[in-house]
């Protein structure tokens, strides 16, 4: 009966030990994350963009917002879209304001992996060429004469606009004013035609950041 009891508590204790010993992680939970899974970690691709000033069938050049030229190459794994459906390369032309994702392989230079605009719409009913000076500006400061900035656009127009007393300015995030602008600031903002001049009821000083931009920033292609 003694040696009975014995090897019954001896198995009791052999099955907690069991039960209470956790499982090895299998060599699929060991294995290291994808870059797939980074970017679903909120990681994103690097990209660049800008004004299509060449295209063919292997490269595009971009002129970018700081006034850089950007070499892109094309290969048959490169996506194409605009705004949310896919498209080709035959659908984009000189001109067009696009974004590129993808590596950089050198100073300047970029192998896409997608190429993209914003479509048809710029999000605020009409056409984004169209809206550019009228619903909203972005481009380079080149020259400051009171409360009046001379701006070299993306697509290569250079416009005069003017702030008013309503105009409020921001870069990084904080408050500035009129007299912390200088000719060379990027700018972008939204607002409205007034006298047929362009007035921004925000001015943000900085590069926009596309697929990120804020309410007031012009939109950048995504």
């Amino acid at each position: 009966m003694k040696w009975t009891l014995i090897l019954f508590w001896l198995l009791v204790s052999a099955l907690c030990i069991a039960q209470t010993t956790p499982a090895s992680p299998s060599s699929e939970d060991q294995s290291p994350p994808s870059a797939q899974d980074g970017h679903r970690n909120g990681q994103r691709p690097h990209g660049i963009a800008g004004t299509i000033t060449a295209i063919d069938a292997h490269s595009i050049t971009l002129k970018t917002r700081d006034g850089q030229t950007a070499q892109v190459a094309l290969d048959d794994k490169t996506q194409y879209r605009k705004g949310r459906e896919a498209a080709a390369l035959g659908d984009f032309k000189v001109g067009d304001m696009v974004f590129v994702r993808g590596e950089k392989t050198s100073e300047n230079a970029w192998q896409a992996a997608v190429v993209g605009s914003r479509g048809q719409n710029d999000g605020s009913g009409g056409n984004f060429a169209e809206g550019m000076g009228k619903r909203f500006i972005a481009g380079e400061i080149k020259s400051i004469d009171g409360t009046q900035l001379t701006i070299q656009r993306p697509d290569g127009v250079t416009q005069k606009i003017s702030v008013d007393e309503d105009t409020s300015f921001r870069k990084n995030g904080e408050s500035i004013t009129l007299a912390d602008l200088k000719p060379g600031d990027h700018v972008s903002g939204r607002g409205e035609l007034k006298n047929d001049v362009f007035v921004p009821a925000v001015l943000n000083v900085g590069q926009p950041k596309f697929g990120m931009q804020g309410q007031n920033e012009a939109p950048a292609p995504h």
